[in-house]
């Protein structure tokens, strides 16, 4: 019998696969629990054209991305912050890095920035930006004191 998989299953495959499964497999497990649906030819259709809007979509998001990690390559961002000589009161994180970043309208998520150490002394620095798997960039941090 042909189904369609509503869910990740893991014997079977990804939610969207049309897979061939013994009639009582479907019937006694798979329909009852809304794993799986019959395989009739238009919801096949509908799968595959559920799955090509999907590919689409994800194509588009991730052409976004990239022409953000262009964006964010070539821009500085300064931060202000109170210091005695060379050495900050405080530190700098990730939060701060994100405000200033808004203010350019170049937002980003939390998890996205990655610091190596704290940043807790004037100068510059290069902040590591990950933006999706093989999308990351990298942008200059001055932190200068006030």
């Amino acid at each position: 019998m042909k189904i369609i998989l509503l869910q990740n299953i893991n014997s079977l495959g990804k939610a969207g696969d049309v897979k061939d499964v013994s009639e009582g497999y479907a019937r006694n497990f798979l329909l009852p629990k809304k794993l799986a649906a019959v395989a009739t030819e238009e919801a096949i259709r509908e799968t595959e054209a559920k799955k090509s809007a999907e590919k689409a979509i994800e194509n588009t998001q991730l052409e976004k991305l990239r022409q953000l990690a262009k964006k964010l390559k070539d821009h500085k961002i300064i931060l202000k912050s109170r210091a005695k000589g060379k050495k900050l009161f405080g530190s700098i994180t990730v939060k701060n890095i994100i405000a200033e970043m808004e203010k350019a309208d170049l937002a980003v998520s939390e998890k996205s920035i990655i610091i190596k150490e704290a940043i807790k002394k004037t100068g510059e620095y290069e902040i590591k930006i990950v933006l999706a798997p093989g999308i990351e960039t990298k942008i200059k941090l001055e932190v200068t004191g006030e």
